[in-house]
């Protein structure tokens, strides 16, 4: 329990690190899975990132820490030459939120649930760490925001985000690709890990508990994760 807990701290303070202390950016490799056609997830250092490539261009779910966004364009590079027309944070933390400055100012279209730009546009402050986070420049908000679900036809996809309440924050949304059966969760599933719960910022055990139930709720015995 305690290894995941510092796992998890080091993971949410990246970014407010001294620059001699960030070498484990500059050792980040970033991995590209294959999820099905057109779908991939990138493994680098925080949250996986979702990507759909195709002829509409590049849809893209969550962009890790700004350090890494050269190596997440090479490898986002090595799949499409089609510019990045849609950023969707699955919730506010750096992990997530934390390049999406400069996706914001080449022109992505951020979006986002309603208190992921509330959370974004205020300090903020995880109790669990005592993680001071100040407020994001206006680049890096998201410009669409929806309070319970948003669907996106791109690339041949329906792609439906969906809002759980007070889960592991108070802004998660599961990402759905209705027609090709596959969810990407956010932080409201953990692999092998106990899960965060930032209840400091809307959090909870029983939201997290109702999400993950109405996810398998909607799943399938063929649905990817």
């Amino acid at each position: 329990m305690i290894r995941v807990f510092i796992a998890g701290a080091l993971v949410l303070i990246g970014l407010s690190l001294p620059a001699k202390t960030q070498s484990p950016f500059e050792q980040v490799e970033i991995q590209t899975v294959k999820v099905d056609e057109g779908i991939y997830m990138l493994v680098g250092y925080g949250g996986n990132i979702g990507v759909s490539v195709g002829s509409d261009g590049v849809f893209m779910i969550d962009d890790q820490f700004a350090p890494l966004t050269p190596k997440i364009l090479t490898a986002i590079g090595k799949l499409s030459d089609q510019p990045i027309k849609f950023l969707l944070n699955t919730h506010w933390h750096g992990d997530h939120t934390g390049a999406n400055e400069h996706y914001g100012k080449a022109g992505t279209l951020i979006m986002a649930h309603d208190n992921v730009y509330k959370r974004l546009t205020t300090d903020q402050f995880v109790e669990a760490f005592q993680l001071a986070t100040p407020a994001s420049p206006k680049a890096a908000l998201p410009v669409v925001t929806f309070s319970d679900n948003m669907t996106v036809h791109f690339n041949e996809h329906e792609i439906r985000a969906q809002h759980v309440a007070h889960a592991h924050t108070d802004g998660d949304s599961i990402i759905f690709f209705k027609d090709m059966n596959i969810v990407h969760m956010g932080d409201v599933f953990w692999n092998g890990l106990y899960p965060l719960i930032d209840a400091g910022t809307g959090g909870s055990i029983h939201g997290m508990i109702n999400a993950v139930e109405e996810t398998l709720a909607a799943a399938d015995a063929d649905t990817k994760f």
